[in-house]
């Protein structure tokens, strides 16, 4: 299956793409900037790639998405945007899928090791076999932030 990444209006939950805006997002902490604003984990979900999740520098920051529903997985695109100091590039992340929210998510298939991301564009990555889940997570296994910008998922709800 193509990576399909367009968003529409007119989407639902059996098309390819997932709509997240209703999800609930997750993450390990919140940034608040000193423009007081708070750099929540919905901000990577919101299809505006200038407002980005955000967590506190920690050790192993993760952010994650409760689709709600089990979806067979088949792609995800992430963006952020280009800045000279480099937190926006998420290289060394990796990405978990599955039903568990046990471990922040970590318990679950790990499905990408994250290499050469590139700020200011859109980083695909297509599974060649689907990966069933509710929980799509994206950790850092390093002492740095966790920024996300968006968050794009194609897949194909199970039943119903």
């Amino acid at each position: 299956m193509l990576c399909d990444l367009k968003v529409s209006a007119t989407e639902n939950s059996n098309k390819p793409n997932i709509q997240l805006m209703d999800k609930r997002a997750y993450q390990s902490t919140t940034y608040t900037g000193i423009d007081e604003i708070h750099y929540t984990a919905d901000r990577a979900l919101d299809v505006n790639q200038s407002t980005c999740s955000h967590t506190n520098q920690q050790i192993d920051p993760w952010w994650s998405v409760d689709l709600q529903d089990v979806y067979n997985i088949s792609c995800i695109s992430i963006y952020n945007f280009h800045q000279n100091n480099g937190v926006t590039n998420i290289s060394g992340a990796k990405i978990y899928i599955g039903n568990s929210r046990q471990n922040n998510g970590t318990n679950n298939k790990l499905v990408q090791n994250i290499s050469a991301f590139k700020t200011g564009q859109i980083n695909v990555y297509e599974f060649p076999t689907s990966v069933s889940g509710r929980y799509v997570t994206v950790i850092r296994p390093e002492n740095t932030f966790m920024i996300l910008c968006e968050v794009k998922i194609t897949g194909t709800k199970i039943g119903k």
